[in-house]
């Protein structure tokens, strides 16, 4: 397991980057989601944040892809720790679309 959480940060970074986004192989697909789900389900609670704030846009996009093939397929407390990974997303998008809002807004000024 990964206990540390640069460990944990480092596989995160490490399996979003390998994704095979581009690939027709399912094998391939479902391994990525298993261990993009172990990854997932190896963050503490209060780390998750850290972890979705340091991605991009595409980086959150993929993250949500993985969230949902995980609520597809739960296994043991999956589901409670995917959701928790959701919310932190969903905040991220919404604080996201409220800074572009404010960018676009004084940007017609």
């Amino acid at each position: 397991p990964l206990r540390c959480t640069g460990d944990a940060l480092r596989a995160f970074h490490t399996a979003i980057r390998s994704s095979p986004v581009n690939t027709k192989n399912q094998a391939m697909k479902e391994q990525a989601q298993g261990t993009m789900l172990k990854v997932l389900t190896s963050f503490k609670s209060s780390e998750i944040e850290q972890a979705v704030n340091s991605l991009d846009r595409n980086g959150v996009d993929l993250l949500m892809k993985y969230i949902y093939k995980g609520f597809e397929k739960p296994t043991e407390n999956s589901s409670a720790i995917l959701l928790q990974w959701h919310e932190k997303v969903r905040v991220w998008c919404s604080l996201g679309s409220a800074m572009l809002r404010r960018v676009l807004a004084s940007a017609l000024v």
